[in-house]
């Protein structure tokens, strides 16, 4: 059984990720407003430069910090912490499912993408209608006539107002933009398997050159075993217990990587998935706003007619509306988010209550 704090690997991985997803949502969630009010602005005109920040201040001055600033958290945590949650169990339940290569011992890069595929399709579903409550508070002011107040009352008013149907508007670009999470986790996790094999290798060198220097032990290979001065030998087979020993992997946990390592990963991986994914959150945005004309909605009866209405007012670009906050917010949310989530991952590998390998130094040498 898998080490673990919990007594399963995909509540761990669960617990890490809603931890994850709640530090970075509470830190940056300005700039997901910000984001959200670019990508449903109808207008021709981009954002200019510097947009941002001018936006930034203006909803600064104009409606304050907590009820501007800060307007949609509470949907936006919600979302983001179950989503991160059950995303992480699903993916790490799904994985576990999943047969290794016999020769690596690991899953593939297609496996990891069908199971991020798999757990984004279902947790897209789940949280549907919290992102839909947060996408038309962050896009409204709080004395807007009509606007949602808290997330109790606007799931109650929408469901009133628009029926279950309401609750899934902009599903299908939302799982559409499954992909994303499959680009990115398939990246994530090719990226942190080559560098844990560097690490790997480099800690068996080290470990061979102990168990020569500490026991006084001749060996000739890691595969065919160690052999001793006093003319025992243990076996391939022990060999692998040894070197999988609790205490040893305390020692060197190969598995662990720097924060530095952690940070460059999922910056590489979430960029590359950004660029080649947005526009489905500018459809998303689009389909989940409120339609009053009062608000300066622009009424679209589905996907293909937001993609040639957007496109033909807006041209291409308007596909691209928010990318700039969305990048300075992703950037450092996801090192935040997979930061946390390593080391809230590490701390339950460490301190595993289920799991653990029995086999003891004493033990091997009995």
């Amino acid at each position: 059984m898998p080490k673990s704090y919990t007594g399963s690997v995909a509540t761990d991985q669960a617990l890490a990720g809603f931890t994850g997803g709640a530090v970075s949502t509470i830190f940056l969630h300005p700039l997901d407003l910000i984001k959200t009010r670019f990508q449903v602005n109808a207008s021709q005109a981009a954002p200019r430069l510097g947009g941002t920040l001018r936006s930034f201040q203006q909803i600064y001055r104009s409606e304050g910090f907590r009820h501007g600033l800060y307007r949609g958290l509470t949907p936006n945590f919600a979302g983001a912490t179950v989503s991160w949650g059950l995303y992480f169990y699903l993916y790490a339940g799904i994985k576990g499912q999943m047969p290794v290569d016999p020769a690596t011992g690991r899953l593939g890069p297609t496996q990891h993408m069908v199971a991020s595929v798999l757990g984004g399709a279902l947790t897209a579903v789940v949280t549907n209608p919290l992102w839909v409550i947060k996408t038309r508070m962050c896009t409204t002011k709080k004395t807007t006539p009509g606007a949602y107040q808290s997330l109790g009352q606007g799931l109650a008013t929408l469901v009133r107002a628009e029926g279950i149907q309401g609750l899934y508007r902009g599903i299908i670009p939302a799982l559409f933009g499954v992909s994303h999470g499959a680009i990115q986790f398939m990246a994530y996790e090719q990226l942190k398997y080559w560098r844990q094999e560097v690490k790997k290798k480099r800690w068996e060198r080290k470990f061979l050159e102990e168990m020569r220097g500490k026991a006084n032990v001749a060996v000739a290979s890691a595969a065919v075993g160690v052999e001793s001065s006093m003319g025992l030998t243990m076996d391939a087979k022990t060999f692998e217990k040894l070197r999988e020993s609790r205490l040893l992997e305390k020692k060197h946990d190969w598995e662990t990587l720097s924060t530095i390592e952690y940070l460059c990963m999922a910056a590489s991986s979430k960029v590359t998935a950004t660029v080649a994914t947005y526009p489905y959150q500018v459809l998303r945005s689009r389909l989940q706003m409120m339609s009053n004309p009062q608000n300066g909605g622009v009424p679209y009866s589905g996907v293909m007619d937001c993609i040639r209405k957007i496109k033909k007012a807006e041209g291409i670009l308007g596909f691209y509306k928010g990318v700039a906050p969305n990048v300075i917010r992703v950037l450092p949310g996801t090192c935040i988010t997979f930061l946390v989530y390593e080391t809230v991952s590490a701390w339950c590998r460490n301190h595993a209550r289920y799991g653990l390998d029995d086999v003891t130094p004493a033990r091997l040498h009995a």
